[in-house]
């Protein structure tokens, strides 16, 4: 039976750990721990569990939330665990992801950043965000607007990218050959709002030449397999056979169709942002390239008897079409090839090229053109989704070329075995090295596990001092002209001590390194080219010139004039500069490691080559780490920053320590009663396999839980008694509780009682919420029993003074009737009462009693005269109503009945006419004998909106009066109608001091006024070629006869008048909406609802008040 952790082996040996990772292999379970640590080995398939893959999105919840001990050993399970490290200690992460060539380390990276752009979206996430912040639907739809765009253009990006920086390698049909550090930029709540990728030392040197059974980039045989007949014909394109830089072969790869990756990768490609114009540019310019790969050149000799070239006349052809898609002309181009400029003593000279500089010369305009689209499709990935603002912690996925050791090796496999030198370093440094140091500084007693620190291969590489390989090689690059046997006598002079570096026996142009992982022979012959780009200042210039904007975009010299004249860095120079700003980065963060195999040479699944394996297992140091791992501490952290998480777990250290040392307070709480470790968090992996040999069940996470607190509690679970007991924390005595204190750190020998202390924590959390919520409230209530106490002693204050009034008026005490100090009095005490008590409180009532009660005792002596004054009073208008009505009838008998009828119309006056026009419309009965005032607003008292009417050259308004405008989401808004000689104008006036006109109609572009044959307020205004208005009014009635009749007067003819209980208007440019009138009985009450987006329902209510 296999072990998920490595840790867990009886023997640990190399034989025994390749064992291992051979057994877990065939049985298809290609990932392993050590500790915190994940190994991969490659499978070269897609590896399925009950019918899903493994890396399945339905498989991320199963990963969520979890310790990485709970978790099979998994890319999700370290995605998860630097996303939960981040979350709950605010601090910056990285994983890295190292390996041989072939070994994963891409397909790896791409779990890994799938996890985390899934899981920023989810559920917990989202409800962290609307716990931590009040936001509103807008901002919430904002955040999540930004998050899935980032997502999108992170996942799209990666096949952008390694269509255009991966090739075949004999080892590997997807080789990564550049460097790629994806830096995801993360909000306090853990979402994924921004990114960054760094890009280091492409192999742009593969777009020339490629060693026996490679391919070039993806890019090429995309373009050639996918493009349509028609962008071949217009860039000229033909068979892969046909250009050098493929080496005329058109090799495909098994189970990659280069036509649909064309086809998919222009949909990556749209969504990350790059636009179809600018996807054209770039494939016409990788036309270009293969075409300028065609050109042959051949030696001659000057009439000088100098040594030049020219172009092969059969290539000509080529030149042409190369110079043609790069927006320059043939003869610039050919002129850049074969001669120099050369400025002497102010006088330009033009010097002539050999065959091999003009074939030099045309390589580097090649590679630095392909290298210019490699860097601005990054930069376009990064324009998409970098945001600086929003980001508060970050997670690097360092995804970069693997160690190589290939046939012939050349100065990009010393760059790139250089990089996997410096990033063992690292590992040892923060594993081995570091942890040893670290134990032995804090008076941890512990044996040292002695291990290879490559810290002298990169001495030998990059040290400036000695001087390195590097360094060294840039020096001699400085002096122009240098030649291989020159660099190699100097190699073999400076480096003839050094142990790791290895003098070839025979002589020629090669040397060998004794790297971590191996032996690798390097040949010289191209070092100084690679280093030194013959890509020269005047080359930029002329490419300027060219017709493309892309091509000018892609060769822009930023550079100013005094920088143009020095020497350009070397690329080895930039690239030590980038690996150790990396390097520099990654210390800043938290590491989470995996460490890539690849099981055999051959790319084949199923099958692992031991003796392949175990040298890797030597040289990544696995067995080394395994012994520290098993020998060393999971945890250890200042006291302090210990305390500060964890206090809350004892009474001895909540709130503060009681008089003592910070370590006397941890051991004090590492030894308190009510702290220990559960038995039930052991990693689920061991649990499973006691449930394979006929253990029980497994345990859940919620069933882990519950036990851990049944057994703290001693309570049963499901009604039985639990058998789990806390297991106590002991100073260095081997348990799960074991831990050690040092001088200034405290130690924690298993994850096992880590998790243990985050669980306790996590169940005492709560209850800490519950106190620092009741002291919060008790803060509350006394700021607001201050406020009280001082407005009740001000509410007291005016209420004695009316009462004291009140008893000053009854015994007639001088000046205390004045009305104006009465009136005063009772202002200044509903001025506050009236904020704070009912109109039926206590007070209120007796103030009404004392007033009745007052009024009453001034009136008792004049009763008698107050009713004969009422008495004659009703005689006096009876008499005037009876004299009225006889007179009245006196009259109408003597009238003719013509004279009788125009008396009775003149007495209806203008409703008989709205009666007789508009007679379907039912009116309410309190409006019947309504007077038409107008100007209902009194607009002599508002000079704003009348300086608004002036505005508008109006000099008479018909009508002024407060509306409700129904606008398109069936909102009621407040507004003012003023209806001028000329317009209608609808105002928004909040303060009446600050209206604001939101429009004006002109009477004479109405069409048509609607409204229902109920009861109720509803008036709909149609517009000629204009949004319609929906106004609720009280005044319609007046509305409706002010415009009918200064429409007559305007246009000479009536207005339309249409009474229907279905009425649809314009509400918005493009949306009609429908309100339907319905009769409601039920109620005495109109009210609007919103039956769908484009329709609405009025209800009329019909029901009868009773009086």
């Amino acid at each position: 039976m296999t072990v998920t952790d490595l840790i867990l082996l009886a023997q640990v040996t190399e034989a025994d750990v390749t064992r291992e990772l051979s057994a877990r292999y065939q049985a298809n379970d290609i990932y392993t721990y050590i500790g915190p640590v994940l190994i991969a080995v490659n499978p070269y398939k897609l590896i399925k569990r009950n019918g899903r893959s493994i890396y399945d999105e339905s498989v991320i919840e199963d990963f969520s939330g979890r310790e990485i001990h709970e978790n099979d050993p998994h890319p999700f399970a370290i995605a998860e665990s630097a996303y939960s490290h981040m979350i709950n200690f605010k601090a910056n992460q990285c994983i890295l992801i190292t390996g041989e060539s072939g070994s994963g380390k891409t397909e790896t990276s791409k779990h890994v950043l799938q996890y985390i752009a899934n899981i920023s979206t989810k559920a917990r996430t989202r409800l962290a965000v609307n716990q931590s912040r009040q936001l509103t639907d807008d901002k919430k739809h904002a955040i999540d607007e930004v998050v899935n765009n980032v997502r999108r253009i992170l996942i799209r990006a990666n096949p952008v990218l390694e269509a255009f920086g991966n090739a075949q390698t004999i080892r590997n049909n997807n080789s990564s050959r550049f460097g790629k550090y994806m830096l995801l930029q993360l909000n306090p709540s853990g979402q994924v709002v921004g990114g960054f990728v760094h890009n280091y030392l492409l192999e742009k040197n593969r777009v020339i030449t490629q060693a026996v059974g490679e391919r070039n980039f993806h890019c090429f045989y995309h373009l050639l397999a996918g493009a349509s007949k028609a962008d071949k014909a217009e860039w000229h394109l033909e068979d892969a056979t046909k250009y050098a830089f493929l080496q005329h072969e058109n090799r495909t790869i098994d189970g990659v169709n280069d036509r649909t990756e064309f086809a998919d990768l222009a949909h990556h490609m749209t969504a990350v942002g790059i636009t179809d114009v600018e996807q054209r540019d770039i494939y016409q310019q990788l036309a270009a390239i293969l075409h300028l790969g065609n050109v042959v050149f051949v030696p001659q000799v000057d009439a000088s008897h100098n040594p030049c070239c020219v172009i092969h006349p059969e290539t000509k052809q080529a030149l042409q079409l190369g110079a043609k898609l790069m927006g320059v002309s043939a003869d610039s181009l050919e002129d850049m090839f074969t001669f120099k400029s050369l400025t002497i003593n102010r006088s330009e000279m033009r010097v002539p090229l050999t065959a091999a500089q003009g074939e030099k010369v045309l390589h580097s305009v090649v590679r630095c053109v392909y290298d210019n689209i490699f860097t601005w499709l990054v930069e376009k990935v990064n324009r998409g989704i970098h945001n600086p603002r929003r980001a508060s912690q970050t997670i690097g996925i360092l995804d970069i070329y693997g160690f190589e050791i290939f046939q012939e090796n050349v100065f990009e496999q010393l760059c790139i075995n250089y990089v996997n030198e410096k990033l063992q370093q690292l590992f040892i440094s923060q594993t081995l090295q570091s942890e040893q140091l670290e134990y032995k500084r804090e008076g941890i007693a512990w044996v040292n596990i002695e291990f290879f620190n490559n810290q002298v291969v990169c001495d030998l590489i990059e040290d400036a001092k000695m001087p390195g390989i590097l360094p060294l090689l840039d020096e001699q690059c400085a002096i122009s002209q240098t030649s291989v046997d020159v660099l190699m006598h100097r190699f073999n002079e400076t480096f003839a001590k050094q142990p790791h570096y290895i003098k070839s026996r025979v002589k020629g142009s090669v040397f060998s390194v004794r790297h971590y992982a191996g032996v690798v022979e390097y040949d010289l012959t191209r070092f100084a080219e690679a280093n030194i780009d013959s890509f020269f200042t005047e080359l930029y210039t002329e490419l300027q010139k060219s017709t493309s904007s892309f091509v000018r975009n892609l060769l822009r010299d930023d550079r100013s004039k005094k920088e143009k004249l020095k020497r350009p860095p070397s690329t080895s120079f930039q690239f030590r500069a980038q690996v150790n700003a990396l390097v520099q980065d990654l210390n800043m963060c938290n590491p989470h490691y995996v460490r890539c195999i690849k099981p055999n040479e051959k790319k084949m699944s199923g099958t692992i080559n031991k003796e392949l394996v175990s040298a890797q297992v030597h040289c990544l140091g696995l067995v080394e780490n395994i012994r520290v791992r098993r020998a060393g501490f999971c945890y250890r952290e200042t006291y302090a920053t210990f305390l500060h998480r964890y206090k809350i777990l004892s009474r001895t250290s909540w709130p503060a320590p009681k008089n003592c040392s910070t370590r006397q307070a941890t051991l004090e709480l590492l030894t308190a009663d009510d702290v220990g470790v559960l038995p039930s968090l052991q990693p689920v992996s061991v649990q499973r396999e006691a449930e394979a040999s006929g253990g029980k069940r497994p345990m859940t996470p919620l069933e882990v839980y519950r036990a851990h607190l049944a057994a703290k509690n001693n309570k049963p679970i499901d009604g039985k008694e639990t058998q789990q007991t806390i297991i106590p924390f002991k100073e260095d005595i081997e348990s799960l509780g074991c831990f050690s204190l040092g001088r200034n750190k405290v130690f924690i020998k298993h994850p096992a009682a880590l998790f243990s202390l985050e669980r306790l924590r996590q169940d005492k959390l709560p209850q800490i919420a519950k106190i620092i919520e009741a002291a919060w409230i008790r803060r509350l209530l006394r700021a607001r029993l201050a406020k009280y106490a001082v407005v009740y002693a001000d509410l007291n204050k005016r209420y004695t003074a009316v009462v004291d009034n009140l008893q000053d008026r009854l015994k007639r005490r001088q000046g205390a009737a004045d009305k104006a100090k009465v009136a005063a009095l009772y202002a200044h005490w509903n001025d506050l009462a009236s904020k704070l008590l009912l109109p039926t409180s206590r007070l209120h009532a007796r103030l009404a009693r004392d007033e009745v009660y007052n009024a009453a005792s001034f009136l008792t002596s004049h009763i008698k005269r107050n009713l004969a004054v009422r008495k004659l009073e009703r005689l006096k208008k009876a008499v005037q109503v009876f004299s009225s009505r006889w007179k009245g009838r006196q009259t109408r008998r003597r009238m003719s009945p013509d004279l009788a009828q125009k008396c009775y119309r003149a007495m209806l006056g203008i409703r008989t006419e709205f009666e007789r026009l508009f007679g379907k419309k039912k009116r309410r009965r309190d409006t019947l004998d309504r007077v038409y005032l107008g100007d209902y607003l009194d607009l002599n008292k508002h000079a704003p909106i009348q300086a608004l009417l002036t505005a508008t050259k109006e000099r008479q308004v018909l009508f002024a009066g407060v509306t409700l405008k129904v606008n398109e989401k069936f909102v009621a808004q407040s507004r003012l109608l003023l209806i001028g000689e000329t317009a209608l104008h609808n105002v928004k006036a909040d303060k009446m001091d600050k209206p604001k006109e939101r429009r004006v109609v002109p009477i004479t572009q109405l069409t048509k006024i609607s409204m229902s044959s109920l009861h109720d307020n509803y008036l709909f205004i149609h517009v000629d070629n204009d949004v319609d208005l929906m106004y609720e009014v009280d005044q319609k009635t007046e509305i409706v006869l002010v415009l009918k009749k200064r429409y007559k007067e305007l246009r000479k003819r009536d207005l339309p008048i249409t009474i229907s209980d279905t009425i649809e208007f314009e509400a918005k440019k493009g949306t009609r909406l429908a309100f339907r009138f319905v009769k409601n009985p039920q109620t005495t009450v109109t009210t609007m609802e919103k039956v769908d987006k484009k329709n609405g329902q009025v209800n009329v209510g019909t029901k009868v008040a009773r009086h």
